[in-house]
């Protein structure tokens, strides 16, 4: 007979879970047994079981069954794995039309801003993976965009991690050459220059639903010839799009 090898404890409990994410208010332990159609010993072992690994909540006065942080938790592992898959794949997909472009979505990790997902100009078609590949700060097209985008606190303290005088200067001379452009990247939406290291830097924030900054893409080509304004803003628009992309699904 089909399914006759399922083990039944664990299949009544998805099915509470089932029930009560379903519920909205969540459920009574009767409410459950008459669902169930059990003995009310097992349903409350069962539910018991649940609570113990945070499946479920149990409220008091009145009694009921909610569903518990473990679903919340798993729910957002998984939706932080499909979104890495899209990360990975939009890397890709700019490298690939992009000629000459070393493309990052970087994220911010422990205070550091982390390369997770990186093609290099010299490796085309290879994403690189990394937890630890620290993007030096005030220098890299991520970088900047996470200070222009970064709440006031986050900037802040990214700041005060690698104080401009010591990281910064270097590359911008004046601070207030870097607050300038800050504050144009924030009107426009992105971070786009000329480094003076002979690149054209472009910088993207990536979004939640909810507005938190999530990563920056960010994009690195050499610039073997002057770019006029035109192919600067293809470039530009390319990465636009491929970022807007990825904010109509995470």
């Amino acid at each position: 007979m089909a399914n006759n090898d399922l083990v039944q404890s664990l299949q009544r409990g998805m099915i509470i879970i089932d029930l009560v994410a379903r519920s909205g208010s969540g459920l009574t332990l009767m409410e459950l047994v008459d669902a169930l159609s059990v003995k009310r010993p097992t349903v409350f072992n069962l539910t018991r079981t649940l609570v113990a690994q945070r499946y479920l909540e149990k409220t008091t006065k009145p009694v009921r069954f909610l569903l518990g942080p473990a679903i919340l938790e798993n729910a957002e592992a998984w939706r932080h794995r499909e979104i890495a898959k899209q990360f990975e794949e939009l890397v890709r997909q700019l490298a690939a039309e992009i000629p000459n472009a070393t493309v990052v979505l970087a994220e911010p990790m422990g205070g550091e801003v982390v390369a997770v997902h990186l093609v290099e100009k010299n490796r085309p078609g290879v994403v690189q993976h990394s937890s630890t590949r620290r993007l030096a700060p005030y220098v890299h097209a991520s970088t900047l965009c996470f200070l222009a985008f970064w709440p006031p606190d986050e900037e802040s303290a990214y700041k005060t991690r690698y104080p401009f005088g010591e990281y910064g200067s270097g590359v911008w001379g004046d601070e207030k050459r870097l607050v300038a452009f800050l504050k144009k990247a924030r009107d426009l939406g992105y971070v786009a220059f000329e480094a003076p290291t002979g690149r054209f830097l472009v910088g993207f924030p990536v979004y939640a639903r909810e507005g938190t900054l999530l990563a920056t893409v960010g994009l690195s080509m050499a610039i073997e010839r002057p770019l006029d304004a035109r192919e600067k803003t293809a470039i530009v628009e390319r990465v636009r799009l491929g970022v807007a992309g990825l904010h109509r699904r995470v």
